[in-house]
Parts: C-alpha cells; sequence; structure tokens
C-alpha cells in the first residue's frame, strides 16, 4: 500500500473542512504559509507540493485573498465618502419603592466626515494619473514627449519646492545639485 500524503490523511480523519477553513482565515488575514505550516505541522515544500497536486487549496487561498481586497476596497470607500455611526446609551433610573426602574435608551447619530486622502487614493487608482499626488510631474512629462529629440533639464529642487506639500518632511541633502534629465 502506498504511503498517503497529508491531504488523504485530512480527507481520512474528516479535518479537511476544518483545514481548508483554517487555511482560507490565514490567508485572509495574511498570515504567512511558514507560520500556517507550523501550526498545521507540515513543511512549506509540504504545502508547496499539495498546492500543486491539489488546486483547490490554492482556490481557497486564493479566493480568501479577493475576499479580504473587497472588504479593504469597501472600508476604503467607506471612509472615502463619510459615514454615519449610531451610538446608542441605557440610563436606569431606580425610583426607589414607589414605581420600578424605567430604562431610557438614547441612540444618538454621528457623522464621521469623508477624509479626503481615501478619496484621492480611490480616484487615482481606478480613474487615472489626473487625481495622482504625482500629476504635477506627469504632466511635465507629457509636455516633454510633445517635444521629441529634446534634452530637458529640471531640477529636483525646484520640483521639491513647488510640490513640497506632497514629499513631507523628505529632504536630499544636495538636492541642489541634483538634475533629472530627460531625452526622447
Amino acid at each position: 500500500m502506498a504511503n498517503k500524503d497529508t491531504y488523504q490523511l485530512w480527507v481520512e480523519t474528516g479535518k479537511l473542512d476544518e483545514v481548508f477553513e483554517f487555511i482560507k482565515e490565514c490567508s485572509r488575514k495574511l498570515v504567512t504559509q511558514k507560520e500556517m505550516c507550523k501550526h498545521l505541522g507540515i513543511t512549506q515544500d509540504t504545502f508547496t507540493r499539495l498546492k500543486r497536486k491539489y488546486p483547490e487549496i490554492e482556490k481557497a487561498q486564493f479566493e480568501a485573498k479577493i475576499n479580504l481586497k473587497m472588504d479593504l476596497t469597501g472600508a476604503l470607500y467607506k471612509r472615502a465618502i463619510g459615514y454615519d455611526v449610531v451610538e446608542e446609551t441605557q440610563h436606569i433610573d431606580d425610583a426607589g419603592k414607589t414605581r420600578g426602574p424605567r430604562r431610557k435608551i438614547v441612540r444618538t447619530t454621528r457623522h464621521i466626515p469623508a477624509d479626503k486622502y481615501s478619496a484621492v487614493y480611490l480616484l487615482t487608482k481606478h480613474f487615472g494619473r489626473e487625481y495622482s499626488d504625482k500629476a504635477y510631474e506627469l504632466k511635465i512629462l507629457e509636455k516633454l514627449d510633445q517635444n521629441n529629440d529634446k534634452i530637458f533639464h529640471i531640477s529636483i529642487n525646484q520640483l521639491v519646492n513647488e510640490n513640497s506639500n506632497n514629499l513631507g518632511d523628505w529632504r536630499e541633502p544636495d538636492s541642489t545639485k541634483m538634475i533629472i534629465e530627460f531625452i526622447f
């Protein structure tokens, strides 16, 4: 009788569904393959061989990552447009012996404003460079592309000064000497 691989042992012991759920959860939470294999009690090489032999393992990982991507995109969208949160507090008033306790529920709706950085990120990723924080640099490149066979020198210092709000605290110690050369 031939040796059974780990997958077949999971099937025989009835643990296959549990293992698949674990693999999906690990993939969804971005747990490394090394950590996942350690918990499963197998080597990474064994897991890689199992993924090749049984494509449903890799499919489960892929689907979990797609679901994570959709959830994160949805959360980013929600943050980009703003949303309302309903907060609920309960107050119990004990009036003493004359009447029973009264419970008062107070619901407050609080608006979380839109986050411009989330909106810019989504707009850039889905609708192109006109929303990019590097739009200025891209416009320069477009102009350079229109004038073929010319050499242009643009000082990094000039770009840093004009776009310092996009670069944060980044400073190049000798930026005045640095030059970008575009050749088309």
